[in-house]
């Protein structure tokens, strides 16, 4: 099974910005929801809990939440899938749907911190970037030196 990506360079800056929330839940539905009514006219900000911080519920059940940013030279892409198959070895196609740059992340009761699996997977943008930059031999040599010293003085 292969998935097929439908959107070309054209399509991606045509796209609209989509006001996109990460929420810990399942939600059985593939349709439109008034989010802006029924979900973010309910959102507050939780100052008790941090700066930034935001709080709601679904269906009872209380969120806390942030506001995430894609990481930088990232850019966030909504994709959905065209025909639904029963069939796992038939291709998949996924077509644009829209944009974002920014997200709401929600948890269940817990503040979010680094510590959670979704952000930890944002993280590795950074760290991937960072383990494949370029080093010289220069810096090399100048964090050698570094580590020379900092060992003499814990000696």
């Amino acid at each position: 099974m292969s998935i097929v990506l439908d959107f070309n360079g054209k399509n991606l800056a045509k796209s609209k910005t989509m006001d996109l929330h990460y929420l810990p839940a399942k939600i059985d539905g593939d349709g439109e929801a008034n989010v802006e009514q029924y979900f973010n006219n309910y959102t507050r900000e939780a100052t008790e809990c941090g700066n930034g911080i935001l709080t709601n519920s679904l269906r009872g059940y209380p969120l806390v939440g942030e506001q995430l940013k894609v990481p930088e030279q990232y850019r966030g892409l909504v994709l959905q899938e065209t025909e639904k198959s029963i069939n796992k070895s038939i291709d998949r196609q996924l077509r644009l749907t829209g944009v974002f740059e920014e997200f709401t992340y929600w948890n269940y009761d817990k503040v979010p911190s680094n510590g959670d699996a979704y952000r930890q997977a944002l993280l590795m943008a950074d760290v991937g970037q960072a383990l494949t930059q370029h080093i010289s031999e220069q810096d090399l040599e100048a964090e050698i030196a570094r580590n020379k010293e900092n060992t003499k003085e814990h000696a």
